[in-house]
């Protein structure tokens, strides 16, 4: 018998952002905050979603834009990286955004059976 952590019942608070105008959100309990980086370093032979890796007060974060993974076409933009960083499992990461970050809650979710193509997602709206 599985039991799952999510009360689908029940509101769940997120973090709305935006990537190429699309509404996209992460359950709040995993966003650590917002953070622009201006400097960050590349890394060699890294995947196409890895940008690089950045100093954040002392830690090194990899930052990941998940553009090419989701099928959304590439960032535009200056030097500038508005992220959310974002912890799961014990693993921060920083994922760039586009704009606009807030807070909202979401009721009647659906969590995603395995057999659901999208591997990035546990539930749908």
């Amino acid at each position: 018998m599985t039991t799952s952590l999510l009360d689908t019942s029940a509101a769940v608070r997120a973090c709305v952002f935006a990537l190429v105008g699309e509404p996209f959100a992460i359950d709040v309990t995993q966003v650590r905050e917002v953070a622009i980086f201006e400097e960050w370093t590349t890394v060699p032979l890294a995947p196409p979603y890895l940008v690089g890796v950045a100093n954040l007060r002392g830690d090194v974060v990899p930052i990941a834009d998940v553009r090419a993974t989701l099928g959304l076409p590439e960032r535009r933009g200056g030097r500038k990286l508005p992220t959310l960083i974002v912890e799961a499992e014990g693993f921060e990461v920083a994922l760039v955004i586009d704009e606009k970050v807030s807070l909202e809650a979401f009721g009647g979710i659906t969590p995603l059976d395995e057999s659901s193509p999208q591997p990035f997602a546990a539930w749908a709206l």
